[in-house]
């Protein structure tokens, strides 16, 4: 399991336009949850934050102070993130406390690998909910497609995964699946005028000719 490094503030203040005043800094607000800590609202500088969501990877999370003198120490994974729809950037970022010797539930991105050797591919569950010790989080998990054909199916049962964890979802849930390529079916004015054109080449003869 990937583990980051973080340093983030405590936040004083709230609002829309404070908000805006953070994001001209290339600054994101946050709030840091758990049962020890409560809730904590932060900042942090937006830059880190790029090699670090997105990665199922628990931090090490440094909270400052608001005059920079206490600093709290807490282990945590990113709970939520908010992007804006249209600038594609992050609007706020939810971590949640967590403690390295107790099991949590956390989503496990399933990649697909390879290519299916007919039909159309199909896709069901793009993740696979697990419950685990926080270091022993995967990063994700591979389902090859390789050799699959129309009527094959990978299941949640039919992936690698680790001893050292336990599978939430439905054994038989699907993950992919290979399936027939639809053939459109012929309209039946086309198959009318396809008759008529037939006679029109091979039977009926040009007006003025005699048989």
């Amino acid at each position: 399991m990937a583990e980051f490094n973080l340093q983030v503030n405590y936040r004083a203040k709230t609002g829309k336009s404070y908000r805006k005043e953070l994001a001209n800094k290339d600054m994101v607000p946050g709030v840091v949850y758990g049962k020890a800590v409560g809730s904590i609202p932060v900042e942090m500088e937006y830059k880190p934050l790029r090699n670090i969501l997105g990665q199922n990877a628990v931090i090490d999370l440094t909270v400052l102070g608001p005059d920079q003198g206490e600093t709290r120490n807490l282990k945590v994974l990113v709970k939520d993130v908010q992007v804006d729809p249209i600038k594609r950037v992050y609007l706020n970022i939810d971590f949640h406390q967590i403690s390295l010797d107790y099991a949590i539930q956390v989503g496990v991105p399933i990649e697909l690998t390879g290519q299916v050797k007919g039909g159309i591919l199909q896709h069901g569950l793009r993740e696979v909910q697990v419950s685990c010790l926080p270091g022993d989080i995967p990063r994700g998990v591979t389902a090859n497609l390789d050799g699959m054909t129309v009527g094959d199916t990978i299941t949640i049962r039919d992936l690698p995964l680790p001893e050292n964890i336990t599978v939430l979802d439905e054994p038989d849930a699907m993950v992919a699946t290979v399936v027939a390529q639809r053939v459109e079916a012929a309209e039946p004015g086309d198959e009318e005028a396809g008759e008529e054109g037939a006679e029109t080449a091979g039977g009926a003869q040009p007006e003025g000719e005699n048989a």
